[in-house]
């Protein structure tokens, strides 16, 4: 059987329920029919919808999340970020292997955190209404703790009713062992592909100021309340940003030891730092 694109193909073995090996080799055999709901999902595709949207899922590390409208889709390279909040969780011993997920999204590193770190307390913090739906449906079955909270705010020490609007946070200050978010960070400028700019949200994009950097900045200070002395934070970047949050994260006196992690093509992604 040939499809119009490889998406096509991805899209008609998500909906079967196969691998794409799975769907060539019966293809092969002429055994592969196309699912029922093929050419109306196909539809979603050809009109620009993102195939995750469209299949209702998205692939991460070793599982997967629900995803729809409202939510960012989970990158690889996001993967390699949680696998750096994984490692930096699993030096800590069990009983203090509390971690935070920052702008959780659709959950996708919180989901990770708990799957793959044994004895792992997870917390997910998202702002966004239709976000945290997503976040909910994701997280609850692992037993991840979701808390609706303005990131912004939390990074300010001084705000009424709780901890960014959020009072089921005021219980971790200062105790977190890892705190880890994929924040807004594009710079201006930044060319998005049509299946990005009409479809997923701008909220979860836009990191602010030219360089992209106002949000980081804010979760940053964020992370430096979460924290306990010792805690890391790991903080997704665009491959522009690295040496301005190393240098965001020391100037204050909060962190020590600041680095920059590449993804899997090499480029600069993610910022760690320690909470002095």
């Amino acid at each position: 059987m040939v499809f119009p694109t490889g998406e096509h193909e991805r899209l008609a073995a998500g909906l079967a329920g196969l691998t794409l090996g799975e769907l060539r080799a019966r293809s092969l055999l002429g055994r592969f029919k196309l699912p029922p709901g093929y050419p109306a999902a196909a539809a979603r595709l050809d009109a620009g919808e993102p195939l995750q949207y469209v299949l209702g899922r998205a692939a991460f590390r070793r599982s997967e999340v629900e995803v729809g409208p409202g939510v960012l889709i989970p990158r690889p390279e996001t993967e390699v970020v949680a696998g750096a909040a994984i490692v930096a969780l699993e030096r800590w011993p069990g009983g203090d292997r509390l971690a935070v997920d920052l702008g959780t999204g659709s959950g996708a590193i919180a989901a990770a955190l708990a799957d793959e770190v044994p004895g792992a307390q997870v917390v997910a913090v998202e702002v966004s209404d239709d976000a945290l739906v997503w976040a909910r449906r994701n997280l609850a079955p692992r037993g991840v703790r979701v808390v609706a909270g303005d990131v912004v705010a939390l990074g300010e020490p001084n705000q009424v009713g709780g901890i960014g609007g959020a009072s089921g946070l005021s219980d971790l200050v200062g105790k977190v062992a890892v705190v880890v978010a994929n924040p807004p960070y594009l710079p201006v400028g930044t060319q998005l592909g049509p299946g990005v700019a009409e479809h997923e949200p701008a909220v979860a994009l836009w990191g602010g100021g030219p360089r992209g950097l106002d949000r980081p900045a804010q979760f940053l200070a964020a992370a430096a309340r979460l924290l306990r002395p010792g805690g890391t934070v790991v903080l997704e970047h665009d491959a522009t940003q690295g040496a301005a949050l190393r240098q965001l994260a020391t100037a204050g006196g909060l962190f020590r030891d600041s680095g920059t992690g590449v993804d899997l093509t090499g480029r600069d992604r993610y910022l760690t730092a320690i909470k002095c």
